[in-house]
């Protein structure tokens, strides 16, 4: 993932990077406030390459970008097709919320490889003024581990100077109410866009 703060160089960075290796774009496009946000995947070496050739193309403007060399395969569907169907086990919810989308993506990779969770939600910079967030849902242990897991990923990025202290922020709420799941259920967008 690169997100980059211009969208003009975005769209040649696209070009380059899907040019450069036979990768898949998973989700290419303007991002609040008025990024370029570029998610692909494939072979890891194919990777590798365009994400080389990305960084290079994009220059000074990458704001933040992560190379996961082995994705967690539950990203790749919310990605797609932004459906994730969680099998409701547990009853506790897991919210991780960053300034940064690829240390947000890092952090929920890790929580679910680490822990017996599921995605419910993966909503990156779209309508949250440029912020991205990730809901998890299981068992109370599961899903603390999975908390655990992203929060040392954003200690780590906070450490490197990647993301300001405070710019990610988690929350667990055990014993979910009724309403909370079926909230997160339909997403977490408050209103749900009209296409008449």
């Amino acid at each position: 993932m690169l997100q980059i703060a211009d969208v003009p160089r975005g769209l040649r960075t696209l070009d380059a990077l899907v040019k450069e290796a036979p990768v898949e774009v998973l989700a290419a496009g303007t991002v609040q406030p008025g990024h370029y946000l570029i998610v692909f995947g494939g072979q890891v070496e194919a990777v590798v390459l365009s994400f080389e050739r990305a960084s290079s193309t994009a220059g000074d403007l990458v704001l933040d970008s992560v190379l996961l060399a082995d994705a967690e395969p539950r990203l790749v569907p919310a990605f797609r097709d932004g459906v994730v169907r969680p099998t409701w086990q547990g009853d506790t919810l897991g919210v991780v919320q960053s300034s940064s989308c690829p240390v947000l993506l890092a952090a929920v990779d890790a929580a679910l490889k680490g822990a017996q969770v599921d995605l419910v939600e993966l909503r990156v910079a779209d309508g949250l003024g440029g912020r991205s967030l990730a809901t998890v849902w299981g068992a109370v242990h599961d899903v603390e581990a999975a908390i655990e897991l992203a929060c040392s990923v954003i200690t780590r990025e906070e450490g490197k100077g990647r993301l300001a202290r405070g710019a990610a922020t988690t929350s667990i709420i055990p014993n979910a109410d009724a309403d909370v799941q079926r909230a997160v259920s339909l997403g977490t967008r408050f209103s749900r866009e009209w296409r008449g």
